[in-house]
């Protein structure tokens, strides 16, 4: 295996959780981020922010998936 061929396959699974994290997100927002409410001080401020501020979470949310779908895009040849 090469180390292309592994770089792209790190970003894909990278690609996967930005977009599956963000549509997880979108879908139930307060459930989600209360989810991922462990961590340093920080990580746990953010996710209860998150959680306290569903609107804003689906926001969040929603950029973190077109995150995903943009990386996914622009790792995928034209060819296939």
């Amino acid at each position: 295996m090469t180390s292309q061929t592994t770089t792209r396959r790190l970003v894909q699974i990278g690609a996967l959780f930005l977009i599956g994290d963000g549509v997880m997100g979108l879908l139930k927002p307060r459930w989600h981020s209360s989810l991922w409410n462990f961590g340093p001080e920080l990580a746990r401020a953010a996710t209860e922010e998150l959680a306290a501020h569903p609107k804003t979470a689906r926001a969040v949310y929603l950029a973190e998936a077109v995150a995903g779908i943009a990386l996914a895009s622009c790792q995928t040849p034209d060819a296939y």
